[in-house]
């Protein structure tokens, strides 16, 4: 018996041993869930901060806005005319006209330009129609035969006039 008592004595420190370590393990497994929580927490609040998208702004009209709502546009007739063309093998006359669209502050030197080079500017474009492949003619917005005329205009009455040239008909014909 006296062997018997020694052995259980050891055993209750052992048992204390036992549960001092899982304590300090626990406190720190706790303080370490406690800085996890903390980071988290802190990441969401950034990630929300961040995520709900730029301040609302109140704008107003832009100051160009009112300038360019002031300018109006004119048009300029330039020519309307039956013109040929037999690109495909058989004489087709296009019933054409050809406006000019121009701000209101240079219509005046714009038809000035027109009358001093109106047998010219007609040649040409009459030259474009006649030169002009049946695919181009037949384009639903004619966007081809419109840039060959644009560009034609600004080489001869000036590229800060012309603003838009507009083709309100072309009808064709067939000649023979």
């Amino acid at each position: 018996m006296a062997k018997e008592k020694p052995e259980s004595a050891p055993a209750a420190p052992a048992a204390e041993e036992k549960d001092a370590p899982k304590k300090k393990g626990g406190m720190k497994m706790m303080i370490a869930a406690a800085v996890v929580v903390l980071l988290e927490v802190g990441t969401v609040g950034v990630t929300m901060k961040m995520s709900s998208g730029p301040r609302t702004v109140m704008a107003g009209p832009p100051a160009t806005a009112a300038a360019a709502a002031a300018e109006k546009d004119a048009e300029v007739k330039l020519i309307d005319a039956k013109l040929p063309n037999a690109q495909s093998g058989k004489l087709w006359l296009y019933d054409m006209q050809v406006v000019a669209k121009v701000s209101e502050k240079h219509k005046e030197k714009v038809t000035a330009l027109f009358t001093e080079r109106e047998s010219e500017i007609r040649d040409r474009i009459r030259t474009i129609v006649a030169s002009s492949d049946p695919k181009s003619l037949a384009e639903p917005g004619l966007e081809t035969l419109r840039r060959q005329i644009a560009y034609q205009l600004e080489q001869d009455i000036g590229k800060e006039q012309i603003k838009e040239v507009l083709i309100p008909k072309c009808t064709p014909i067939r000649a023979e």
